[in-house]
């Protein structure tokens, strides 16, 4: 079994974020949302406890699964109708395969006819339903301090020569709010004054775009403030307030309808623009790698681009066998990250220090790494552990955060 000094790792890490003439973008999943923990204090003695402020993909699902079988019995049964279709077409079941499902269902459905035991009407009931628990789950009261704002004290304190870019999956506004709280410019792609409205030729056009002391922030599956407005001209998208009806939340096919296909094609477009920059560096956190879409534009800008890197966070603990890991495996500029190991330059491995965690390493290895050996006790003749193995926390939106926010202002 091969082993990756996870030291080498983490400075390379802060070498590639200290880079200030490189593109730089991050794409960031559910996970950085449900990083947020509101769990009151633990008693004393007791380990902290996590409560997500939005949860997971897996949360979110069983939240409207609740949601939708308050409509009776009927709904109940198309549930779990389409979770088995879900699981018959290999797909992972969580509430975007399911909107995806109905969404298909509707559009084929004919007059008089049923559909998981469901007519048009009653489709349509479910798809409103599901948007309408989603759009409510993730507009939830955002408390004063959140990971969030860290990442964006540091976006404030960095000098780049070019514009950070961040693609985000989430439908919430935690990103929004917290350059908001840091006074950080941001630009989504929405142009106006009373009802701004989105603007896609700007994303095709780079004198259109503000310069680099601007984040721009590209929200792939809708957004929870965006809203189908009929105008004489046709449908426009608009940013507004944060609307019950979850209209624009697009995890799904409906994505490319005529009324719905910018902003989405907009942003895919420019992901993929972004990966083929020549040295463009993509970070991902919270980020599953579950949206097939998303996927394929990642990999086939690191197919065809050798100088393209995407360095991929993982919440969870990896296997060998892991579909993310082989992938990486097969392309020796997908770096995976992982709790208890990773990829690297194409070569899986488990952490292992070549040497202890010293002084000298100490402020930034001790927020990415948590060391199994134990803190010098100057009190005891025995000496202090040597144990050189641990596990990385970066994947964890919280302790990344950290980590980038106590690089400083020596990220110039």
């Amino acid at each position: 079994m091969s082993t990756h000094d996870p030291r080498q790792v983490t400075e390379d890490l802060r070498n590639h974020l200290a880079m200030h003439d490189r593109r730089l973008s991050f794409l960031f999943g559910a996970g950085t949302s449900s990083a947020v923990n509101i769990a009151l204090a633990p008693p004393t003695g007791e380990k902290p406890r996590h409560k997500p402020l939005i949860p997971g993909i897996d949360g979110l699902t069983e939240i409207c699964r609740k949601s939708s079988s308050d409509l009776g019995e009927d709904y109940v049964k198309a549930w779990d109708m389409l979770v088995g279709q879900c699981k018959k077409n290999g797909h992972r079941v969580n509430v975007e395969d399911i909107l995806s499902k109905v969404r298909t269902k509707i559009d084929a459905i004919g007059e008089g006819e049923t559909l998981v035991g469901l007519d048009r009407a009653k489709l349509i009931s479910l798809e409103k339903k599901i948007c309408a628990t989603i759009a409510n789950t993730v507009s939830p009261e955002i408390p004063e301090r959140i990971p969030h704002n860290e990442f964006a004290s540091w976006v404030k304190k960095v000098n780049r020569t070019g514009p950070i870019e961040v693609f985000t999956t989430n439908y919430d506004l935690l990103f929004e709010v917290a350059f908001e709280t840091a006074r950080v410019p941001v630009f989504d792609g929405f142009v106006g004054t009373h009802h701004p409205f989105f603007y896609p030729e700007c994303l095709d056009d780079e004198d259109l775009l503000p310069k680099a002391n601007w984040i721009r922030l590209w929200k792939l599956h809708g957004s929870v403030n965006w809203v189908l407005e009929n105008r004489s001209r046709g449908k426009w998208i608009i940013r507004s307030v944060p609307n019950e009806s979850g209209e624009l939340i697009l995890p799904s096919h409906r994505k490319y309808d005529e009324s719905r296909k910018q902003p989405y094609v907009g942003y895919i477009d420019r992901l993929s623009r972004m990966l083929n920059l020549e040295h463009a560096l993509l970070i991902t956190c919270g980020y599953s790698f579950g949206d097939e879409h998303i996927n394929a534009i990642l990999y086939s800008a690191l197919d065809n681009r050798s100088t393209a890197n995407i360095i991929a966070l993982q919440f969870s603990d990896l296997k060998e066998d892991d579909v993310l890991v082989e992938a990486a495996v097969r392309r020796s500029n997908l770096t995976i990250i992982g709790p208890n190991g990773g990829v690297i330059s194409g070569i899986w491995g488990l952490w292992q220090l070549s040497q202890p965690v010293d002084n000298k390493t100490c402020s930034f290895m001790d927020i990415a790494f948590d060391s199994n050996a134990l803190p010098e006790d100057k009190g005891s003749p025995a000496a202090a552990s040597t144990d050189l193995m641990g596990r990385m926390r970066i994947g964890d939106f919280n302790w990344f955060c950290r980590f980038i926010n106590s690089m400083g202002l020596d990220i110039q």
